[in-house]
């Protein structure tokens, strides 16, 4: 049904163009439809990413619940770390949410909340200084029957480069956490956005853009297809039950009994593609085990696309925005999600959670295994010189 290529677009010029009933060509208007739908899928990918969300779950919930699954793993094999990882987190350049996040905490159960909250940080740091939305994607695109000429004719020219910097960014920040000559700031910075972009890159939807007919420069990640929420009354965009699925509470006492129950369900034994942690050549391979997820099924529903998208581009990035913000969707019907599809959904969001808190795990574990030889052997290389009289 789908084949895969490269991504999505720019955010170039929304409205630069108006096409007027007389005086103006058809190239000219297929030109500006193709530059207005090109500018939403940027603009409305943009609003999922990161404005915050009232219930939704690969955001919040999500991020916190594979964090709460890595810190286990963390204190399992190597409980020394736990008090230089909260000693870490007090130096993070963006103080104030951890503070909030810990009142009343103390000692081990400060440092886990301080890492949960890591974990999330990058989403609440939207609009600021930190806000860094390239880095949440890496999207293949996946070409249904029906995608236009045009469409394959620019994917076929990116040479199968994913859209988004997940992969760069997960790359960068991996190498300043393991970095001897890291400052403690940038080295809790760093923490932050590894368990961000790791939780991101196990959810299909964002490795993945449906190119279409319907959507020929991509859904957005599945930001403008809808469907019917089957636990709310309510449509929603497809990315979004991919992100809320049936875990949308960020209580700590629910956020912990989503990853007691995850780690049950697919304890390390159980996931044959956990493997030894390769460094940075290990990211891509990941990030593909979810896009081959959104390739086999993720787009195999119907869907119906944002009736606006014919409308003012900022009407559409507005409607959007309010469904984040408010949870009020402009999208008045929607095909229902299928039953089997709703019940696999079940099965396979919370082992991508499962592998991406244990993979977060994999590598903090072995930026501290780097950190202390490096700091062995330069104690070493100290106590051998010779000795000034």
């Amino acid at each position: 049904m789908h084949q895969s290529g490269a991504g999505d677009s720019l955010w170039i010029g929304i409205g630069s163009f108006r096409c007027t009933p007389a005086g103006a060509s058809g190239a000219l208007c297929k030109k500006e439809r193709s530059m207005r739908t090109k500018s939403w899928a940027f603009a409305i990918t943009v609003c999922i990413l990161i404005l915050p969300p009232k219930t939704f779950a690969w955001d919040h919930p999500g991020h916190m619940t594979t964090a709460a699954i890595a810190f286990a793993e963390i204190e399992k094999a190597r409980p020394d770390l736990i008090d230089k990882i909260g000693l870490l987190l007090i130096k993070h350049p963006s103080p104030a949410p951890f503070w909030v996040a810990t009142v009343g905490a103390k000692g081990k159960e400060r440092t886990r909340r301080m890492f949960l909250e890591a974990s999330r940080w990058p989403d609440d740091a939207k609009f600021t200084h930190d806000d860094k939305p390239t880095w949440h994607t890496a999207r293949w695109s996946i070409l249904a029957d029906d995608a236009p000429p045009e469409s394959r004719a620019l994917i076929e020219s990116r040479k199968d480069r994913p859209v988004g910097n997940a992969l760069e960014a997960l790359a960068l920040n991996a190498g300043m956490l393991a970095n001897p000559e890291s400052q403690p700031f940038e080295r809790a910075l760093a923490l932050s956005w590894v368990m961000h972009i790791m939780g991101d890159l196990h959810q299909p939807l964002h490795v993945s853009d449906l190119v279409s007919k319907d959507f020929p420069n991509g859904n957005a990640a599945g930001a403008l297809a809808y469907v019917w929420d089957p636990l709310a009354d309510s449509a929603m965009p497809l990315h979004i039950l991919w992100d809320s699925n049936t875990r949308r509470s960020t209580e700590l006492e629910d956020v912990d009994g989503y990853a007691d129950e995850i780690m049950e369900m697919f304890p390390r034994s159980s996931l044959p593609e956990l493997s030894p942690f390769k460094g940075a050549e290990s990211f891509s391979e990941w990030a593909l085990e979810s896009h081959q997820v959104a390739k086999d099924w993720a787009y195999d529903l119907d869907t119906v696309p944002d009736p606006d998208l014919s409308s003012d581009s900022d009407r559409v990035i507005a409607n959007m925005a309010r469904y984040i913000l408010e949870g009020i969707s402009h999208v008045e019907t929607a095909p229902a999600v299928p039953d089997e599809y709703w019940e696999k959904l079940q099965q396979v969001v919370p082992r991508r959670m499962a592998l991406a808190g244990y993979r977060i795990a994999d590598i903090i574990l072995a930026a501290a295994d780097e950190l202390d030889m490096e700091r062995a052997l330069s104690e070493k290389i100290i106590s051998e010189m010779p000795r000034m009289n």
